[in-house]
Protein backbone atom coordinates (compact mmCIF):
# COMPACT_ATOMS: atom_id res chain seq x y z
CA UNK A 1 0.00 0.00 0.00
CA UNK A 2 2.14 2.73 -1.38
CA UNK A 3 -0.45 5.21 -1.50
CA UNK A 4 -2.91 6.79 1.22
CA UNK A 5 -6.56 5.03 0.80
CA UNK A 6 -9.82 7.53 -0.14
CA UNK A 7 -11.03 6.74 3.38
CA UNK A 8 -14.81 7.52 2.10
CA UNK A 9 -15.86 4.53 3.94
CA UNK A 10 -15.02 4.18 8.03
CA UNK A 11 -13.69 0.87 7.22
CA UNK A 12 -10.87 2.37 4.83
CA UNK A 13 -9.33 4.48 8.41
CA UNK A 14 -9.13 1.09 9.87
CA UNK A 15 -7.77 -1.16 7.18
CA UNK A 16 -4.38 -2.12 7.58
CA UNK A 17 -2.21 -4.07 5.27
CA UNK A 18 -0.10 -7.39 6.74
CA UNK A 19 3.58 -7.53 5.22
CA UNK A 20 4.83 -10.00 7.74
CA UNK A 21 3.31 -12.45 10.53
CA UNK A 22 3.19 -9.37 13.18
CA UNK A 23 3.84 -6.60 11.08
CA UNK A 24 1.17 -4.21 9.39
CA UNK A 25 1.20 -1.13 7.69
CA UNK A 26 -1.91 1.46 7.41
CA UNK A 27 -2.69 5.36 6.57
CA UNK A 28 -4.02 8.02 8.91
CA UNK A 29 -5.92 11.73 8.28
CA UNK A 30 -5.53 14.36 9.79
CA UNK A 31 -6.55 15.24 13.31
CA UNK A 32 -4.56 18.52 13.22
CA UNK A 33 -3.30 19.71 10.07
CA UNK A 34 -0.50 17.01 9.10
CA UNK A 35 -0.75 15.13 12.36
CA UNK A 36 -2.24 11.84 12.68
CA UNK A 37 -5.57 11.71 14.52
CA UNK A 38 -4.40 9.88 17.37
CA UNK A 39 -7.81 8.02 17.89
CA UNK A 40 -6.85 6.27 14.54
CA UNK A 41 -3.67 5.35 15.12
CA UNK A 42 -4.46 3.80 18.20
CA UNK A 43 -7.48 1.88 16.15
CA UNK A 44 -5.29 0.44 13.99
CA UNK A 45 -3.21 -0.76 16.56
CA UNK A 46 -6.03 -2.28 18.44
CA UNK A 47 -6.67 -3.97 14.88
CA UNK A 48 -3.20 -5.08 14.29
CA UNK A 49 -2.76 -6.36 17.54
CA UNK A 50 -6.40 -8.53 17.30
CA UNK A 51 -5.26 -9.96 13.91
CA UNK A 52 -2.25 -12.08 15.62
CA UNK A 53 -4.79 -13.43 18.35
CA UNK A 54 -5.54 -16.68 17.04
CA UNK A 55 -8.42 -17.73 19.17
CA UNK A 56 -11.99 -15.93 17.72
CA UNK A 57 -13.71 -16.38 21.13
CA UNK A 58 -10.86 -14.29 22.60
CA UNK A 59 -12.60 -10.51 22.47
CA UNK A 60 -10.31 -7.38 23.62
CA UNK A 61 -11.19 -6.32 27.26
CA UNK A 62 -8.81 -3.68 27.12
CA UNK A 63 -5.61 -1.66 26.15
CA UNK A 64 -3.55 0.89 27.49
CA UNK A 65 -1.81 3.21 25.07
CA UNK A 66 0.87 6.01 24.80
CA UNK A 67 1.19 9.06 22.36
CA UNK A 68 5.06 9.26 22.20
CA UNK A 69 5.32 11.85 19.23
CA UNK A 70 3.00 12.85 16.22
CA UNK A 71 2.49 10.90 13.98
CA UNK A 72 2.50 12.57 10.07
CA UNK A 73 -0.01 11.66 7.25
CA UNK A 74 2.01 12.04 4.20
CA UNK A 75 3.96 8.47 4.90
CA UNK A 76 2.28 4.81 6.19
CA UNK A 77 2.57 3.74 9.48
CA UNK A 78 4.29 0.31 10.42
CA UNK A 79 2.93 -1.58 13.17
CA UNK A 80 4.89 -3.86 15.06
CA UNK A 81 2.73 -6.55 17.11
CA UNK A 82 4.51 -8.56 20.23
CA UNK A 83 2.89 -11.74 21.76
CA UNK A 84 4.01 -11.96 25.80
CA UNK A 85 1.69 -14.49 25.94
CA UNK A 86 -1.50 -16.87 24.96
CA UNK A 87 -2.77 -18.03 28.02
CA UNK A 88 -5.65 -20.71 28.89
CA UNK A 89 -8.23 -17.62 28.73
CA UNK A 90 -6.29 -14.59 28.26
CA UNK A 91 -4.10 -13.06 25.32
CA UNK A 92 -1.35 -10.49 25.49
CA UNK A 93 0.01 -8.15 22.91
CA UNK A 94 2.37 -5.40 22.57
CA UNK A 95 1.75 -2.95 19.49
CA UNK A 96 4.75 -0.15 18.74
CA UNK A 97 3.57 2.36 15.86
CA UNK A 98 6.73 3.55 13.97
CA UNK A 99 7.13 6.17 11.82
CA UNK A 100 10.37 6.99 10.05
CA UNK A 101 12.04 4.61 12.92
CA UNK A 102 10.70 5.63 15.51
CA UNK A 103 7.79 5.18 17.72
CA UNK A 104 4.78 6.95 17.65
CA UNK A 105 2.30 5.20 19.86
CA UNK A 106 2.39 1.76 21.77
CA UNK A 107 -0.19 -0.09 22.94
CA UNK A 108 -0.74 -3.02 25.40
CA UNK A 109 -4.09 -4.99 24.44
CA UNK A 110 -5.57 -7.91 26.35
CA UNK A 111 -7.82 -10.44 24.87
CA UNK A 112 -10.38 -12.81 26.83
CA UNK A 113 -12.97 -15.53 27.23
CA UNK A 114 -16.50 -14.63 27.99
CA UNK A 115 -17.38 -16.14 31.49
CA UNK A 116 -19.83 -16.09 33.62
CA UNK A 117 -19.58 -13.82 36.68
CA UNK A 118 -21.72 -11.36 38.98
CA UNK A 119 -23.15 -8.81 37.30
CA UNK A 120 -23.61 -4.78 37.88
CA UNK A 121 -23.59 -1.56 36.10
CA UNK A 122 -23.97 2.35 36.69
CA UNK A 123 -27.50 3.44 35.64
CA UNK A 124 -26.79 6.10 32.22
CA UNK A 125 -27.26 9.50 33.15
CA UNK A 126 -30.09 12.36 32.01
CA UNK A 127 -29.07 13.49 28.56
CA UNK A 128 -31.22 15.06 25.82
CA UNK A 129 -31.78 12.82 23.05
CA UNK A 130 -29.61 12.53 20.04
CA UNK A 131 -31.90 14.10 17.51
CA UNK A 132 -32.68 17.64 19.92
CA UNK A 133 -28.86 18.36 19.23
CA UNK A 134 -27.18 19.44 16.36
CA UNK A 135 -24.45 18.06 15.02
CA UNK A 136 -20.72 18.70 15.33
CA UNK A 137 -17.83 18.21 13.02
CA UNK A 138 -15.06 17.06 15.20
CA UNK A 139 -11.64 18.84 15.43
CA UNK A 140 -10.30 22.00 13.17
CA UNK A 141 -12.03 20.46 9.81
CA UNK A 142 -15.05 21.87 11.04
CA UNK A 143 -13.49 25.35 10.11
CA UNK A 144 -12.59 24.08 6.54
CA UNK A 145 -14.96 24.60 4.10
CA UNK A 146 -12.75 24.37 0.93
CA UNK A 147 -12.70 20.53 -0.32
CA UNK A 148 -9.44 21.28 -1.62
CA UNK A 149 -8.32 22.73 0.91
CA UNK A 150 -8.92 20.02 3.34
CA UNK A 151 -7.42 17.17 1.23
CA UNK A 152 -3.95 19.20 1.14
CA UNK A 153 -4.13 19.28 5.04
CA UNK A 154 -5.06 15.23 5.15
CA UNK A 155 -8.19 16.06 6.55
CA UNK A 156 -10.97 13.41 5.73
CA UNK A 157 -12.92 14.60 2.91
CA UNK A 158 -16.06 12.61 3.78
CA UNK A 159 -17.78 13.65 6.85
CA UNK A 160 -18.73 9.79 8.37
CA UNK A 161 -18.86 10.61 12.25
CA UNK A 162 -22.03 12.11 13.37
CA UNK A 163 -21.05 13.69 16.80
CA UNK A 164 -23.78 15.79 18.91
CA UNK A 165 -22.57 17.51 22.34
CA UNK A 166 -24.71 19.16 24.64
CA UNK A 167 -23.85 22.59 25.01
CA UNK A 168 -20.81 22.27 23.14
CA UNK A 169 -19.71 25.97 22.98
CA UNK A 170 -19.93 26.46 26.78
CA UNK A 171 -18.18 26.37 29.18
CA UNK A 172 -18.45 23.55 31.39
CA UNK A 173 -20.31 24.56 34.94
CA UNK A 174 -19.79 22.17 38.16
CA UNK A 175 -23.13 20.40 38.88
CA UNK A 176 -22.88 18.62 42.64
CA UNK A 177 -19.12 19.59 42.12
CA UNK A 178 -18.68 17.54 39.31
CA UNK A 179 -17.71 19.04 36.04
CA UNK A 180 -19.88 16.73 33.12
CA UNK A 181 -20.41 16.64 29.32
CA UNK A 182 -22.45 14.70 27.77
CA UNK A 183 -22.49 13.66 23.89
CA UNK A 184 -23.92 11.44 21.22
CA UNK A 185 -21.53 9.59 18.49
CA UNK A 186 -21.66 6.76 15.83
CA UNK A 187 -19.85 6.24 12.89
CA UNK A 188 -22.88 6.84 10.35
CA UNK A 189 -21.67 3.96 7.55
CA UNK A 190 -23.19 0.56 7.94
CA UNK A 191 -20.46 -2.04 9.27
CA UNK A 192 -20.51 -5.34 9.62
CA UNK A 193 -21.02 -7.43 12.79
CA UNK A 194 -17.41 -8.19 13.42
CA UNK A 195 -16.41 -7.95 17.16
CA UNK A 196 -13.07 -6.34 16.46
CA UNK A 197 -14.34 -3.95 13.66
CA UNK A 198 -16.69 -2.79 16.22
CA UNK A 199 -13.80 -2.53 18.93
CA UNK A 200 -11.93 -0.46 16.90
CA UNK A 201 -14.51 2.26 15.91
CA UNK A 202 -15.50 2.67 19.19
CA UNK A 203 -11.51 3.28 20.11
CA UNK A 204 -11.58 5.72 16.93
CA UNK A 205 -14.51 7.24 18.43
CA UNK A 206 -12.96 7.89 22.26
CA UNK A 207 -10.43 10.17 21.23
CA UNK A 208 -13.03 12.75 19.71
CA UNK A 209 -13.66 14.71 22.47
CA UNK A 210 -11.59 13.76 25.93
CA UNK A 211 -9.22 16.79 25.01
CA UNK A 212 -11.89 19.41 24.66
CA UNK A 213 -13.51 17.69 27.63
CA UNK A 214 -11.18 18.43 30.04
CA UNK A 215 -10.27 21.97 28.12
CA UNK A 216 -14.22 22.48 28.85
CA UNK A 217 -14.26 24.02 31.91
CA UNK A 218 -11.99 26.91 30.98
CA UNK A 219 -13.42 27.97 27.64
CA UNK A 220 -14.62 31.19 28.83
CA UNK A 221 -11.21 32.11 30.45
CA UNK A 222 -8.52 30.54 28.26
CA UNK A 223 -7.84 31.01 24.74
CA UNK A 224 -7.32 27.43 22.91
CA UNK A 225 -4.58 29.13 20.67
CA UNK A 226 -2.68 30.13 23.20
CA UNK A 227 -2.47 26.46 24.76
CA UNK A 228 -0.45 23.46 23.62
CA UNK A 229 -2.81 20.54 23.44
CA UNK A 230 -2.37 16.77 22.99
CA UNK A 231 -3.34 13.29 23.91
CA UNK A 232 -0.83 11.69 26.49
CA UNK A 233 -2.40 8.70 27.08
CA UNK A 234 -5.39 6.42 26.68
CA UNK A 235 -6.80 3.64 28.50
CA UNK A 236 -9.69 1.68 27.62
CA UNK A 237 -12.47 -1.42 29.21
CA UNK A 238 -14.65 -3.27 26.72
CA UNK A 239 -17.54 -4.57 29.08
CA UNK A 240 -19.96 -6.03 26.78
CA UNK A 241 -20.51 -6.48 22.73
CA UNK A 242 -20.88 -2.75 20.75
CA UNK A 243 -22.42 -0.99 18.00
CA UNK A 244 -20.19 2.00 17.10
CA UNK A 245 -22.68 2.37 13.88
CA UNK A 246 -25.62 2.95 16.24
CA UNK A 247 -26.10 5.58 18.42
CA UNK A 248 -23.86 6.01 21.75
CA UNK A 249 -23.95 8.36 24.82
CA UNK A 250 -20.99 8.82 26.07
CA UNK A 251 -20.78 10.70 29.29
CA UNK A 252 -18.03 12.16 30.09
CA UNK A 253 -16.37 13.88 33.09
CA UNK A 254 -13.05 15.76 34.12
CA UNK A 255 -11.86 15.52 37.77
CA UNK A 256 -8.82 17.38 37.54
CA UNK A 257 -6.41 19.64 35.49
CA UNK A 258 -2.83 20.68 36.94
CA UNK A 259 0.61 20.79 36.27
CA UNK A 260 -0.07 21.30 32.48
CA UNK A 261 -2.24 17.80 32.19
CA UNK A 262 -6.38 17.02 32.34
CA UNK A 263 -7.85 14.31 32.88
CA UNK A 264 -10.95 12.94 31.39
CA UNK A 265 -13.29 10.37 31.70
CA UNK A 266 -16.15 8.88 29.65
CA UNK A 267 -18.81 6.31 29.97
CA UNK A 268 -20.01 4.66 26.61
CA UNK A 269 -24.13 3.51 26.84
CA UNK A 270 -25.73 2.10 23.90
CA UNK A 271 -29.31 3.09 23.28
CA UNK A 272 -30.78 0.23 25.68
CA UNK A 273 -28.64 1.81 28.66
CA UNK A 274 -25.55 -0.60 28.86
CA UNK A 275 -22.38 0.45 29.49
CA UNK A 276 -20.25 -1.26 26.63
CA UNK A 277 -17.00 0.69 27.49
CA UNK A 278 -15.65 2.95 30.16
CA UNK A 279 -12.28 5.32 28.58
CA UNK A 280 -10.14 7.07 30.58
CA UNK A 281 -7.49 9.88 28.74
CA UNK A 282 -4.63 12.18 29.97
CA UNK A 283 -4.26 15.55 27.87
CA UNK A 284 -1.49 17.57 27.32
CA UNK A 285 -2.78 21.39 28.16
CA UNK A 286 0.19 23.18 28.57
CA UNK A 287 -0.03 27.43 28.50
CA UNK A 288 2.27 28.48 25.87
CA UNK A 289 5.20 30.75 26.33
Amino acid sequence: MSEPPDQQHFTDRIALQQVDRDIFTGWCHSGAPLRAYGGQIAAQSLNAAGRTVPDPGRHVHSLHGYFLRPGGTKESITYLVERPRDGGSFSTRIVRAVQQGETIFMMTASFATREDGPRHQASPPDAAPPDDLGAVFPALASQLTDIEQRRALDFPGANIIDLRIEQADRALQPTAGRYERMAWVRIRDEMSDDWLSQACALTYLSDLTMVSTALAPHLENLEPTRLRLASIDHAMWFHDDVRADRWLLFAQDTPVARSGHGLARGLFYDLEGTLVASVVQESLMRTRA
